[in-house]
């Protein structure tokens, strides 16, 4: 369990009040057997998987723990509060827990759990390892894990209180492995840009074609995890919360146009027409008090929307493009500032001169040192988070954190 990994399943960022961590569940390939006869390999084995904290300033390796052979001792990750991550293990004696980003040690254990909710006792769910997300869960809007009983109740767990509330729900899953790269993406609640043209590609922003910059082979990047609404840029909100704004200010004015309706000394013919003008102000605050309800649940629609569009608090995009057109063209990572005007700014270009756009031609994967020394590596998984200002990718079976102000590499480790 030392040696590299051969796949990374999860990425995920975490903050308590001793920092910011990375935090990544890696798969490593035991292998038992391995033939080459004619080309064609065969490689037999068993899957571990360790989960490991990382620095987010630095990369260095704070704590790893080794879980063993998945089968036996699978810990899936259900959610992130707070500085508590959320798991489900097969392993008995851990359970539904959750750990410390830094140190992975569990700080809430399952019979914390129980102690609060005594009906829970010998009542937790207890699924086979390759079903745990059938049965467990987390609600991103909620920020709240969710849990089943042997029953099939679902009960969504306070991670303050640990008071369990049953739930109609289904269970719901945290997404960690989202497809990161996309030709578009939405910059707000109304609109999306998208990346036209070939073999070099340009930016389609508000029906505007803009040539340049261009892009070779680009993409936009997406998270691969799914972004909580509170992580979210407040531009994929702010139009229908403006819009909620805006009525009810009108509401509140006419409102106090009618407390301001003086009839104690209006004569009859006077009386008959304050009337009317109430009735008419009244249907108009009835009619925008339907707007507002509208404009509510059209907000708490998109909010339930799941969200992988990264827009940066200067309202700037990533993308992945590649150096040149050889099978060896080495990944390039820029930003782009989005200008209220239909503009757009480059601002930083990154070549990563390590990592490969497409690693099974860059990357010489027939050399024997490599594929039959260890296990099976997957170089093509590609991971992707924002969080703390640094955009961090895992491609190739290795970690790189950009700073995104400046585009510089702060780290880059094997995993």
């Amino acid at each position: 369990m030392k040696d590299r990994a051969d796949d990374i399943k999860e990425v995920i960022v975490s903050k308590n009040s001793e920092g910011v961590f990375v935090v990544i569940k890696e798969e490593v390939f035991q292998a038992v057997s391995k033939s080459d006869q004619g080309g064609f390999r065969r490689i037999s084995g068993y899957t571990e998987n360790r989960i490991s904290s990382y620095d987010i300033n630095t990369g260095k390796l704070i704590k790893r723990i080794v879980l063993g052979e998945r089968e036996e001792s699978e810990c899936a990750f259900l959610g992130e509060t707070n500085g508590k991550l959320w798991y489900k293990s097969v392993d008995a004696n851990l359970g539904f827990h959750a750990k410390d980003p830094k140190t992975l040690e569990v700080i809430i254990s399952q019979e914390d759990i129980i102690k609060t909710n005594p009906f829970l006792a010998n009542n937790l769910s207890k699924p086979e390892w390759n079903s745990i997300q059938k049965y467990y869960g987390f609600d991103v809007m909620k920020m709240k894990p969710m849990v089943s009983d042997n029953a099939g109740y679902v009960y969504y767990i306070d991670p303050v209180s640990l008071k369990a509330e049953k739930t109609s729900k289904s269970i719901k899953s945290f997404d960690f492995d989202n497809t990161c790269t996309s030709s578009s993406m939405k910059i707000d609640a109304n609109a999306s840009i998208y990346l036209q043209g070939s073999p070099r590609n340009y930016i389609n922003y508000f029906s505007k074609d803009i040539k340049e910059p261009s892009f070779l082979k680009g993409d936009f990047l997406k998270s691969s995890n799914i972004i909580y609404s509170s992580d979210a840029s407040l531009k994929f909100l702010e139009p229908y919360k403006e819009k909620i704004s805006m009525y009810e200010n009108q509401v509140d004015s006419l409102k106090k146009i009618i407390e301001n309706i003086d009839t104690s000394s209006a004569d009859k013919s006077k009386m008959n027409s304050m009337q009317h003008g109430y009735r008419k102000i009244q249907r108009s605050i009835d009619n925008l008090e339907d707007k507002i309800k509208y404009a509510e649940r059209d907000l708490s629609r998109y909010s339930d929307d799941e969200l992988y569009d990264i827009v940066t608090s200067d309202n700037s995009v990533f993308v992945l493009s590649q150096s040149d057109v050889s099978d060896k063209a080495k990944v390039v990572i820029s930003k782009i500032f989005l200008g209220k005007d239909s503009t757009l700014t480059p601002g930083w270009n990154t070549q990563l001169d390590n990592i490969y756009r497409e690693p099974d031609k860059g990357f010489d994967k027939s050399s024997f040192e490599f594929v039959f020394s260890k296990g099976d590596p997957d170089l093509n998984t590609m991971r992707v988070v924002y969080s703390d200002n640094k955009l961090i990718l895992v491609f190739m079976l290795t970690a790189t954190c950009i700073d995104a102000d400046s585009g510089r590499i702060l780290w880059s480790i094997d995993l």
